[in-house]
């Protein structure tokens, strides 16, 4: 299977509903710090912050043989401190158990890493997202803190949430250059 990653900005203005409808499934929106259903004029002002010049927010859509599947995202981009937010998330579900995160995961460093030229990377995961905090564990990632009982999901249930980070030598080395 052929993995790509397109920028945001080459894709046409059609895939704002695609990844709304991605953000907004229960999937991925249960994993998300803000759980709440994104409406259509936030997702519109977020799209028209996302394509404009000088956005500290980057965007790639991952394609698996040319069908879109999942987005890959840097946000918050300080140049001066060359730190960032990330995150990611499968929007179809049928590409779900494919190893795809990982791959979505590897790339994101890179791009983060040697093409933006980042040294630090931090992120957020819901402590019950056990999948997802093993994976950037394996990566290289490390824990830097716990909100506790920080996410009140639909059901009433806290959630705690984890902050993790990756320095750009920590990765270099992991990765062997």
């Amino acid at each position: 299977m052929k993995v790509t990653f397109v920028p945001l900005e080459c894709l046409p203005a059609s895939f704002q509903l695609l990844l709304r409808s991605w953000r907004n499934s229960e999937l991925v929106r249960s994993q998300m710090l803000n759980q709440s259903p994104i409406l259509e004029d936030e997702h519109r002002d977020w799209f028209t912050r996302v394509v404009s010049p000088g956005s500290s927010y980057r965007v790639r859509v991952a394609h698996a043989d040319d069908e879109p599947f999942g987005v890959i995202y840097l946000t918050d981009i300080d140049r001066v401190s060359s730190v960032a937010s990330w995150g990611m998330y499968i929007g179809d579900e049928r590409f779900l158990g494919r190893g795809l995160g990982r791959r979505m995961l590897l790339d994101l460093l890179e791009w983060a890493f040697e093409e933006e030229g980042l040294e630090r990377l931090y992120t957020s995961v819901l402590a019950d997202n056990s999948k997802a905090v093993a994976l950037y564990l394996d990566c290289g990632f490390h824990f830097e803190g716990r909100f506790e009982r920080h996410i009140r999901r639909a059901s009433g249930e806290f959630v705690d949430v984890y902050w993790m980070a990756l320095f750009a030598h920590e990765w270099r080395r992991k990765k062997g250059v």
